[in-house]
């Protein structure tokens, strides 16, 4: 009958439909929240996805938080994990920007200093809801010494976000970038965030000027080296003389043809459409 046709002719349709989407979305889902744990030394651990990349340093004096991922199982777990360790110490969080794959774990470390870039306070209100509220700021540059590390948060200014600091482990030579760097992945622009592509590669080449990197841990995706954020900085100079000689695109586009993209919202196309209209 014709009716069983089209019954089996739409559910092969919609087999297909899926598998193509799963093709499409299933790499991206294991980039961003596929969780893996990577022990760097018995005091310091990186946790991979759930949202940004996390990581728990334990000091004499603290333990240290940096980025609290997304609410819900992956952030109680990396909390869970800060708090075995902590003991009687106190507990430290350092939020590299203001996105809620970034800090809203927060809301689990009350009574905490929690620190994040010094964004216009408006802003953040608007941006972040007051259960994960961070409540230190941020300007320059600040300096603890937590007695076996040396920890350095540098407020780099506006390039993805209006304020976006990195975290620099001293004596590990190891870099937290938050979303300044991603890994093999095209980036998140949003106008609404205050992403600036010329500013951005100005904060590639602050980082670049650190002497000593050793180990650069993105905000999404596997670890590094200081690669990595030449990687990032070549990719945005690409998309830029992408804009300037439109000859060149294709070729400029093809070299990133395994990085990571979100249907939609980020590719080289995206971004290459972003200058142009940050250009105007």
């Amino acid at each position: 009958m014709n009716w069983k046709k089209t019954i089996i002719i739409a559910l092969i349709i919609l087999a297909v439909i899926a598998g193509s989407a799963s093709i499409v979305f299933y790499p991206l889902y294991r980039f961003m929240f596929q969780e893996s744990t990577r022990v760097v030394d018995k005091d310091l651990t990186i946790v991979q996805g759930g949202g940004g990349n996390s990581g728990v340093l334990f000091t004499d004096s603290a333990v240290v938080v940096i980025d609290t991922k997304m609410n819900g199982d992956a952030a109680k777990k990396l909390y869970d994990l800060a708090k075995t360790q902590a003991g009687p110490k106190k507990i430290i969080v350092v939020n590299t920007h203001y996105h809620g794959d970034h800090v809203n774990g927060n809301e689990l470390y009350k009574g905490c200093e929690i620190y994040l870039g010094a964004y216009d306070r408006k802003f953040i209100s608007e941006n972040i809801g007051p259960e994960n509220m961070p409540n230190r700021f941020v300007k320059d540059s600040l300096i603890m010494n937590l007695g076996n590390e040396i920890m350095c948060l540098y407020n780099l200014g506006q390039a993805h976000t209006m304020n976006d600091m990195a975290v620099l482990l001293k004596n590990r030579k190891t870099l937290f970038t938050g979303d300044l760097v991603f890994s093999k992945m095209n980036p998140f622009l949003k106008r609404e965030s205050g992403s600036n592509v010329d500013k951005w590669i100005g904060a590639l080449d602050s980082l670049l000027k650190m002497p000593g990197i050793g180990m650069v841990i993105p905000g999404h995706g596997a670890s590094g080296d200081r690669s990595m954020i030449v990687s990032m900085r070549n990719y945005f100079l690409d998309m830029q003389e992408a804009v300037a000689n439109p000859a060149k695109k294709k070729e400029l586009i093809a070299k990133y043809h395994d990085w990571i993209e979100l249907p939609g919202m980020t590719s080289p196309e995206a971004t290459i459409d972003y200058i142009v209209k940050q250009n105007k």
